[in-house]
């Protein structure tokens, strides 16, 4: 019984540091996870999917952290142009579904614009999807909260992910209060 006892505290001695060391280059693998966050500390968005997913220039997916977008946006409408070969941008109106109101919202707000990730407990989801609170660089606009607030996401917030639960909940509130995206 002693000598597994001892055993124990001789795994547990020699394999904490074994797990936190890398042998091959001497730093620490919470070293490593701090410069992997300095990546996304000013990161373009190639492409948004919908109001709650979005595509990084190094083509990995991101999945907002306590947004759930309303639905699935159809496919894109052909582009048209005018005369001069200038894209004619549509205008949302009422009779437009708001799914795609949320993702328009969306794209408008984060497509082509450089934003900073920060992350919570849990760092992917069940689709291996990257899990972030996004905000943009450019006036250091909360994009989980705005899109909440503006009335384009329904609230999802999960256990372990509660860093910015309570100002997720006063800007889904919001837009309840002044019934904002709300079909009429």
């Amino acid at each position: 019984m002693f000598r597994y006892i001892l055993y124990g505290i001789f795994f547990i001695a020699v394999g904490i540091p074994a797990v936190f060391v890398s042998p091959s280059c001497g730093q620490t693998r919470l070293g490593v996870l701090s410069e992997q966050d300095s990546r996304y500390h000013d990161i373009l968005v190639q492409e948004v999917v919908n109001a709650d997913t979005l595509v990084l220039e190094n083509n990995e997916i991101v999945k907002l952290i306590g947004v759930r977008a309303l639905g699935k946006p159809r496919p894109k409408k052909r582009l048209q142009r005018d005369a001069h070969g200038f894209v004619v941008e549509e205008k949302p109106d009422l009779e437009t579904p708001i799914e795609e109101r949320s993702a328009q919202f969306a794209r408008e707000l984060l497509e082509g614009k450089h934003v900073r990730l920060e992350f919570d407990a849990a760092p992917k989801d069940d689709q291996y999807r990257t899990l972030a609170y996004v905000f943009l660089t450019e006036g250091d606009v909360f994009v989980n909260a705005e899109i909440l607030r503006q009335g384009f996401g329904d609230l999802h917030i999960e256990s372990p992910n509660l860093k910015y639960a309570a100002q997720l909940r006063e800007a889904y509130r919001e837009a309840s209060a002044y019934r904002r995206g709300m079909d009429e």
